[in-house]
């Protein structure tokens, strides 16, 4: 199923335009935005495919298209984690809560890094695995589901619900140019600007890591609708 994404947003402010039955109606470009912030991605794609749409501006918030929790997962974490949260948010103990939360991403980081150990030493030769970890500049939280392209082709990887990604390629391949292959990072593009980067391909490399920032107005977006397919596993 094709992702969203709004290439070029919209500076104009909701808050003025004009109401319709559908979102609201935008004077500055004489086009009506469709409120789609409070459907789910099934509904969007169902309206978008209907007979004789065309371009469509629409409006939409972070987090709208969140894969769903797992039956018998509680969103929030364990029990005794949430009480723990709750009374360091209580104490106002925040270097404390900092403290753990470095903690949990270095040991995430390094069973990434030994993961790819494992993998890189069965490797076959001519191949190459790159793998690495997408985080949230703003709060170093993962980015679950970011999108990482190798240079402008369809393949490449999605990052996992801790922000891990890793994919296999072979060693000399058309996008590797002099020793080094160019990745696009994209998380939700409601939340992240998207992020370009140079990695240098060697039969072990080092593992990623990648902080994306957030875009002006972050949590909400609007403008016109885009469709992408999501990476696919690289050509061996």
């Amino acid at each position: 199923m094709p992702a969203f994404s709004v290439p070029n947003p919209c500076p104009q402010p909701w808050a003025t335009m004009t109401p319709t039955a559908a979102g609201r109606f935008c004077g500055q470009c004489q086009h009506e935005v469709v409120d789609f912030s409070a459907l789910s991605e099934a509904e969007v794609h169902a309206w978008l495919a209907r007979p004789g749409v065309g371009t469509v501006c629409g409006l939409f918030r972070a987090g709208q298209f969140a894969p769903p929790v797992p039956a018998g997962v509680v969103a929030a974490g364990p029990r005794w984690r949430r009480w723990l949260l709750t009374g360091l948010a209580l104490l106002s103990l925040k270097p404390l809560l900092t403290s753990c939360q470095n903690a949990q991403s270095s040991a995430a980081a390094a069973n990434g890094a030994t993961e790819q150990a494992d993998e890189l030493a069965t490797a076959p030769q001519g191949q190459v695995t790159i793998r690495g970890r997408v985080l949230d500049d703003s709060t170093g939280l993962a980015v679950a589901g970011a999108e990482i392209f190798i240079a402008d082709t369809p393949y490449g990887a999605v990052a996992d619900e801790q922000g891990n990604f890793g994919f296999t390629m072979k060693q000399q391949w058309a996008p590797v140019q002099n020793g080094s292959v160019s990745l696009r990072v994209a998380g939700s593009p409601f939340v992240f600007e998207p992020q370009t980067l140079s990695v240098a391909v060697s039969p072990a490399p080092a593992p990623l890591t990648v902080r994306l920032k957030s875009v002006p107005g972050r949590g909400q977006i609007m403008g016109k609708v885009a469709g992408h397919e999501p990476p696919q596993k690289p050509p061996l």
